[in-house]
């Protein structure tokens, strides 16, 4: 199964590529059953996506550097509120098909992002959805963290 859950996750990533939502799509395989993936996205952003076949899950490292505590509450806040049954189904994460939650080690926040029952083009069609929706939120609500930590323009 996990030589199938590496491709399932290739391929989706792939079809991103694909449609040029995200450039310089590249793939290291890693020890212990792991493989980097790594593109840029949203602008020149890079993004290292790292994949375990073990336990089916997705981590986008450190992908918010200089996090405060209480930016990290409301982060996990957003977070929990995408599970929202009431949310239509394109704007929700469905427990029963994937579990989700932030990581903070010292000031960086990573994403962990686990598969389940085998449901990886959905995995993939999510966490893609879910780094925009972080950044949409980041430029609603906290908008001067992006410019000052994540180097975005004041326009």
């Amino acid at each position: 199964m996990s030589v199938a859950s590496t491709s399932a996750v290739r391929e989706g990533l792939q079809a991103y590529a694909d449609r040029k939502i995200f450039r310089n799509f590249k793939e290291e395989k890693g020890k212990d059953g792991k493989t980097k993936f790594t593109f840029l996205y949203l602008g020149d952003k890079t993004v290292t996506l790292e994949y375990t076949e073990k336990d089916h899950t997705l981590v986008i490292r450190n992908m918010l550097p200089r996090v405060s505590a209480s930016m990290f509450a409301d982060l996990e806040a957003f977070l929990e509120d995408l599970f929202d049954a009431a949310l239509p189904a394109y704007r929700r994460i469905e427990r029963s098909s994937a579990e989700v939650h932030f990581v903070k080690k010292g000031a960086n926040v990573s994403l962990v992002f686990q598969v389940k029952r085998n449901r990886y083009r959905y995995g993939m069609d999510k966490i893609i959805d879910l780094i925009s929706w972080i950044h949409i939120y980041l430029q609603r609500e906290h908008q001067e963290y992006l410019w000052r930590v994540m180097g975005e323009p004041e326009d």
